[in-house]
């Protein structure tokens, strides 16, 4: 395996333990809406699109690249 796959692989399983051990149901509130959900999912929603922002971003470069 690649070097920056197995960090990504550490990065990504400390951010699961991380987020299982904050479970709590916590407010969130975005300009008029207001939702009550587990922290779990703020905190693994937040980093799927952080990594999906990352991605298109490199593509863009690899595109440009051609």
């Amino acid at each position: 395996m690649n070097f920056r796959t197995i960090i990504g692989l550490l990065i990504a399983l400390v951010i699961v333990i991380f987020s299982i051990q904050n479970a709590e149901v916590t407010d969130v509130k975005f300009f008029i809406w207001k939702l009550s959900m587990s922290r779990v999912l703020i905190i693994l929603g937040s980093f799927a699109i952080g990594v999906l922002v990352g991605y298109l971003l490199s593509l863009r470069k690899i595109i440009n690249k051609k």
